[in-house]
């Protein structure tokens, strides 16, 4: 449920190149691992980062000792700009001899995958609160925390996060760097709501579901989760105008199958069984053979990650798609602060090649060039794992969706019944709704939708309808 936290953080090169300086340790291309490590430094201070990550990866695996401290620095600098996923895939062993807090934070990361959580802890903590990265490894250790139950020590973290995060903020150059840090903050914020939900606080998590801003990247998400908050309160015309804004045109990247599940049960708590019913056949009628058709498209295709990364390619230059439904997922899925995170990378890595593609053949180019073209091909790869494990948790989505309106439609069957024998008025007779029916405090105005969506009432808006209870 807590978001995954992006760590690469874009820093400026270094005015000066040092690519002359690596080709002069080069040489030849026969070279220790001391050689490996001057050249490593020379061309990160150079900006050559992606050039360098499969040297990176080869002296972290051939070296048995830690890095020493210009390696380690050289090796952050690295990190900020193509991200920490092509240093994934290394053993662990290998991950632990170093002491940089990012290669810290990637093996806390696979350590929780493994279900060790106080093993990712004991990572985590021994990062200094100093480091570069804190304010994301600050997050993480709340998420573990928060998951252990840990309640009171998630919400100290998610509160560390926040401050340290809007402090080096305040304090960069970098715009790039700036978003991501004031993005990681409301990430911590949202953390900070998701506790207090978990506590069943929910008066608390609403006011700090409420505290992000509409023009967060995190914003869409929240919303739904502001929809069960007020479900849980009772206030069902409110969680139905929390989930009409899903409708507006602005949020057609988002899809969330659940929202229709939440909609059909707070009409049901309401007992508009009528209102409940159409809900849940309106979604089997626009959801049911499409969802058929996804999981034998996702069949067919097993883990062919090259054929995904074109696809999601033909969809970004706007070519014809196998399946009307992929337009909506693949939409959903490039939206993701994760993806955008490695197709950012991979821009990166492509703009490096041509780059060095204008200087002079040389030994050191040419592998440099070979590097790039493995690295370049390791990002399509990773991008198009993450698009199909994408559409399959989508697919999840859906048959979880499916399973939840089932129950519903027997729920209604049987109350239909029931009210039937208990009451001579017909079911839905009577006036819809009023704004007697609406709960709202002193900040809270009226005013009547009439099917335009403004941006500034989106999140906002709260249904008149009686309860029929």
């Amino acid at each position: 449920m807590f978001s995954k936290i992006v760590l690469c953080l874009l820093i400026s090169t270094s005015s000066f190149a040092s690519y002359e300086a690596a080709e002069k340790h080069y040489g030849a291309g026969t070279i220790s691992l001391s050689g490996y490590r001057k050249i490593i430094i020379d061309l990160v201070e150079g900006g050559y980062y992606f050039s360098a990550i499969p040297w990176m990866k080869d002296l972290l695996v051939k070296n048995d000792r830690a890095l020493d401290s210009d390696m380690e620095a050289a090796f952050d600098k690295m990190l900020y700009v193509t991200g920490v996923k092509p240093f994934e895939s290394l053993p662990e062993e290998i991950l632990s001899r170093s002491r940089s807090g990012n290669i810290k934070y990637i093996l806390a990361k696979r350590l929780l995958k493994k279900g060790k959580p106080d093993a990712a802890l004991e990572q985590l903590n021994s990062v200094d609160s100093d480091h570069p990265s804190y304010a994301f490894i600050a997050n993480l250790k709340a998420t573990i925390q928060a998951s252990l139950g840990n309640n009171k020590e998630a919400d100290s973290q998610f509160r560390d996060c926040m401050r340290i995060s809007e402090t080096r903020a305040n304090s960069t150059n970098s715009n790039l760097q700036k978003e991501q840090l004031l993005l990681n903050s409301d990430y911590c914020l949202a953390g900070l709501g998701r506790v207090q939900f978990a506590a069943k606080n929910y008066q608390q998590a609403e006011l700090n579901y409420l505290d992000i801003k509409k023009t967060s990247f995190v914003w869409p998400e929240i919303l739904f989760e502001e929809a069960w908050t007020s479900y849980y309160q009772k206030n069902y015309n409110r969680t139905l105008g929390k989930l009409v804004s899903y409708k507006a045109p602005v949020f057609d990247f988002i899809f969330k199958p659940e929202t229709e599940v939440l909609k059909s049960l707070t009409y049901l708590k309401m007992c508009l069984y009528n209102d409940a019913s159409k809900t849940a056949d309106e979604f089997y009628e626009k959801f049911l053979n499409p969802s058929r058709d996804l999981r034998s498209f996702l069949n067919s295709r097993g883990k062919d990650y090259g054929y995904y990364f074109n696809l999601m390619s033909d969809f970004e230059v706007e070519k014809p798609l196998p399946l009307p439904i992929l337009s909506s997922l693949l939409n959903s899925i490039r939206k993701d602060g994760a993806y955008i995170e490695m197709k950012g990378a991979l821009h990166l890595a492509l703009a490096e090649y041509n780059r060095l593609r204008k200087r002079g053949e040389s030994s050191l180019r040419s592998n440099m060039l070979r590097n790039l073209k493995v690295v370049i091909g390791e990002y399509k790869t990773v991008l198009g794992a993450y698009t199909r494990a994408g559409l399959v948790s989508k697919y999840a989505e859906l048959y979880s969706a499916f399973q939840g309106m089932s129950f519903i439609k027997l729920e209604i069957l049987a109350l239909k019944k029931e009210k039937l024998y208990k009451s001579d008025t017909a079911l839905g007779a009577g006036k819809r709704g009023d704004v007697k029916y609406i709960e709202r405090n002193d900040k809270q105005y009226f005013w009547n939708f009439n099917g335009e969506f403004w941006a500034d009432e989106l999140g906002d808006y709260v249904f008149a309808l009686r309860s029929e209870c």
